[in-house]
């Protein structure tokens, strides 16, 4: 099964998955430079800082699309920590803003997850911070690195497209390809996709 996509259906799959965000109001956008068209979309979550952890942790219990929560408005019913034993670690929680954007590669044919996250003060997180959220990885340096973005030509991280095709060679993608490979990689880093992508029947 071919695992990759043209640039046409990438564009076509972009326009339809946010015509279908649009309707459950999830918070993709369709951003467009001269020719290039790429999606993006803005979440807050709230992530545990773990002090002398190898991993922090993003909590799905909440997300917010454009809300203005600080910091200090988190509860404590909002956090989920994993193996939350006070006496081996201390952790604090701060409500971090991820950016994504999704970006078609013609070198690789595939589309590649871009994106920045950064604290309510507006303080970047470091590249060590960002390793600590995805999963265990046995070559963490090149699975997500920090390079420009192709059509914006500013500091993004990037989840390296180098495994796409092998991935989506082995999954069912067609038209639904682009939302089927957000569902497979987006977690990794915090993007979760909203179930109703897969019903044919929202209006």
């Amino acid at each position: 099964m071919n695992g990759t996509l043209t640039e046409e259906e990438f564009k076509k799959q972009c326009k339809d998955l946010v015509s279908l965000s649009d309707k459950i109001n999830d918070g993709w956008e369709l951003r467009q430079d001269k020719d290039d068209i790429f999606i993006v979309r803005n979440v807050k979550l709230p992530v545990a800082f773990r002090e002398g952890e190898n991993k922090n942790t993003i909590s799905e219990t909440v997300s917010s699309q454009n809300g203005s929560e600080s910091d200090d408005d988190l509860s404590e019913d909002q956090i989920t920590l994993e193996d939350s034993d006070p006496y081996t670690f201390t952790s604090t929680s701060h409500l971090i803003t991820f950016e994504y954007h999704v970006v078609y590669s013609s070198s690789y044919t595939v589309p590649v997850l871009y994106f920045n996250a950064w604290h309510s003060t507006g303080k970047l997180l470091t590249v060590e911070e960002i390793w600590k959220l995805a999963p265990p990885c046995s070559d963490k340096y090149s699975y997500i690195t920090q390079i420009d973005h192709p059509i914006l030509a500013r500091p993004f991280y990037e989840l390296h497209p180098c495994r796409t095709e092998q991935l989506m060679g082995l999954i069912e993608g067609g038209d639904t390809y682009l939302v089927s490979w957000l569902s497979s990689v987006g977690r990794d880093v915090g993007l979760s996709v909203d179930i109703r992508y897969a019903m044919s029947d929202v209006s």
